[in-house]
């Protein structure tokens, strides 16, 4: 950040939820794909299905670096959302920029964003006595006694709260125009800090396929981060190595690479210690909030949501507590 820069610009701007006109469905978000102004063509971005360790930058031609983001992108989620709630509030905290969706507050209005899974339970009969409480088993005189409860990180201003929640949901493994459409749906909201903009959404599956392949791809990641965090800590403040999965415009899932280049520790005495938020050179679109952002050497796994693009050009994520494994 340049000296005597107003903090309040740097890590503030245009927010970055895929906004539709009203009446427009899934089937129109690929109008918004081609007529994109941010990044026209798209040429920073890299189909994750084209991915290969040469889309990487020298140093970091390694199975590894392939393998954590391909389990990053198994992770990530095209988030959908059907209704717009009267509560989200007409500026920024703190600014005049305008806040995402405002002006169709109370509509069934759709915009989407991107998120990723960060745990899984399964729930099974007897636990609680709870049923899946899917929009299927709801309606339903027998609702399924095994479910999984599925734990999304994103943006606040993706999903504002649990009104928006229940409209809501989440297409999984959506890799290219081919891919057979896969979808959890919203239940719940939890943690929706809108200073930081980030927050939790909890979705329901009782699809026995889902539930399992999900609760596997979180155990493989885990199994990888150790590995990879170790491996490049050495190199995390020099390269600053910074990778986003997510959903440009709500379309098919895009891979891109970029760097760091601010870490701001945040001083919130109601939250506690090790808040930190970061800027990026990693290119991200509309459609693109509430990726995780996952910066080599640092994370044991993505932690900060994306958030916006400032006013410099530079993309930045909201705020999330960050344990330095290594101080």
């Amino acid at each position: 950040m340049a000296s005597g820069e107003d903090i309040s610009t740097y890590f503030t701007g245009t927010h970055e939820v895929q906004e539709c006109l009203e009446g427009q469905v899934e089937v129109d978000l690929h109008t918004h794909l081609a007529n994109c102004k941010k990044n026209p063509g798209h040429k920073n971005f890299v189909p994750v299905n084209q991915l290969s360790v040469e889309h990487f930058p020298s140093g970091y031609h390694d199975n590894d670096v392939y393998d954590i983001t391909k389990a990053i992108a198994d992770k990530t989620v095209r988030i959908a959302v059907k209704l717009t709630s009267l509560k989200r509030p007409e500026f920024v905290r703190g600014t005049k920029n305008p806040y995402p969706c405002y002006n169709t507050r109370g509509q069934n209005s759709l915009h989407t964003g991107t998120g990723w899974v960060v745990d899984v339970i399964r729930y099974t009969e007897g636990e609680d006595g709870r049923t899946c409480p899917c929009p299927e088993c709801d309606h339903s005189d027998t609702p399924s006694k095994v479910w999984w409860q599925v734990v999304v990180r994103t943006a606040t201003h993706v999903v504002f709260d649990e009104s928006e929640a229940r409209q809501s949901s989440c297409r999984l493994w959506f890799d290219d125009d081919q891919s057979p459409v896969v979808k959890i749906y919203g239940w719940k909201v939890s943690w929706p800090d809108t200073e930081g903009d980030v927050c939790d959404l909890y979705c329901v599956t009782h699809d026995v396929d889902v539930g399992d392949k999900l609760e596997e791809m979180v155990w493989r990641f885990s199994d990888l981060c150790y590995k990879v965090m170790n491996k490049y800590k050495d190199r995390r403040d020099v390269d600053k190595l910074t990778i986003i999965v997510s959903h440009p415009h709500g379309c098919s899932k895009q891979v891109s690479v970029g760097h760091w280049v601010d870490r701001q520790e945040v001083d919130r005495q109601e939250v506690g210690e090790g808040d930190t938020r970061y800027t990026y050179t990693t290119a991200t679109c509309p459609g693109s909030s509430g990726a995780g952002v996952y910066r080599f050497g640092w994370d044991w796994g993505p932690e900060h949501p994306h958030s916006g693009t400032n006013s410099g050009g530079l993309n930045y994520s909201g705020v999330c507590m960050e344990q330095d494994y290594y101080s």
